[in-house]
C-alpha cells in the first residue's frame, strides 16, 4: 500500500509539472509583409483611401454606363442585380442592366461590390445596417428601367 501512495504522489507531481504550451492570439502575431497594404511611393493612409475611393468611382461610372447604353422598351429583356456592399454585410442597392450586355456588365459589378466591401472594412465605415429590400420587379419608363418596390410589379 505504501508503494501504491509514492507512485501515486510521485506520478501526480510529474503531471502537474507539465507547462503548459501558451495560448497564441493570431491577431497578436506580426503580420505577413505580403499581406501588408500597397505604399508605394510612400503614400499616406488617406491617400490610398482617397485612390481605392476614385477607383470604386470609375468601376461605378463603367458600369452605369453600361446600363444607359441601352434603352428599355421591353422589362423582360432586363435583370435585376445586387450591387455594392453595406459595410454591415449585404448589397448596397440593386440595379438594372440588359441582358445583352450581361457579359460585360456582370463581371464589373462583382468586382465593384467586392472592392467596396474591402474599402467600407479598411476605411473603418460603417452604417444603419439595414437590409436593402429587393425590387418586386421593375418596368420600362421613358427609355429606362425602372425597379419597382413593393408586393407586386406593375
Amino acid at each position: 500500500m505504501k508503494k501504491f501512495v509514492f507512485f501515486a504522489v510521485i506520478g501526480l507531481s510529474l503531471t502537474s509539472c507539465k507547462s503548459k504550451k501558451p495560448v497564441i492570439d493570431a491577431d497578436t502575431l506580426p503580420k505577413d509583409v505580403a499581406l501588408k497594404p500597397d505604399r508605394k511611393n510612400g503614400a499616406s493612409e488617406e491617400e490610398i483611401l482617397a485612390k481605392e475611393a476614385e477607383d470604386l468611382r470609375l468601376i461605378r461610372v463603367s458600369i452605369d454606363s453600361l446600363i444607359q447604353s441601352k434603352n428599355c422598351s421591353n422589362a423582360d429583356d432586363w435583370r435585376i442585380t445586387p450591387i455594392g456592399s453595406k459595410p454591415c454585410g449585404g448589397p448596397a442597392q440593386y440595379t438594372a442592366y440588359h441582358k445583352e450586355v450581361e457579359n460585360e456588365i456582370v463581371p464589373k459589378i462583382q468586382e465593384y461590390t467586392r472592392r467596396q466591401a474591402a474599402y467600407n472594412q479598411r476605411a473603418g465605415i460603417f452604417s444603419d445596417c439595414m437590409i436593402e429590400p429587393q425590387p418586386s420587379g421593375l418596368s420600362c419608363q421613358n427609355g429606362k428601367a425602372v425597379l419597382q418596390r413593393g408586393s407586386s410589379a406593375q
